[in-house]
């Protein structure tokens, strides 16, 4: 039988991720104030961002990449509201990415050793 430090590792990520994406789906549809909106919208870019960045940078898969590049960057375009709450979420979503990406694959490199 293998190991499960993986497994138990990626478990432990869904169980956070999953109340986050959860209560940032909840703040892109009915938040009141609009910086909720800007960060949930960029959320969601910036998980695919960091998705993008791994098939680029990690496993050399170009088209994978432009794919997920492509929703990063037209997902808050396409469910912001208005012009600003775009560009703002556009604005989250690009940092978003880098900070995933470095602190996911980051903590799986540190694991794998």
């Amino acid at each position: 039988m293998g190991s499960l430090t993986f497994p138990l590792l990626w478990l432990s990520m869904a169980c956070v991720a999953g109340p986050l994406f959860g209560v940032a789906g909840a703040w892109s549809r009915r938040a009141t104030r609009p910086w909720r909106r800007y960060v949930a919208l960029g959320a969601l870019g910036g998980l695919f961002g960091s998705e993008g960045l791994h098939y680029w940078l990690g496993l050399g898969y170009l088209p994978q990449a432009v794919v997920c590049g492509a929703l990063a960057c037209g997902l808050p375009l396409l469910l912001g509201r208005t012009w600003k709450e775009r560009g703002l979420s556009l604005a989250v979503a690009i940092p978003a990415s880098f900070v995933t990406y470095q602190i996911l694959y980051g903590l799986l490199d540190a694991v794998s050793g």
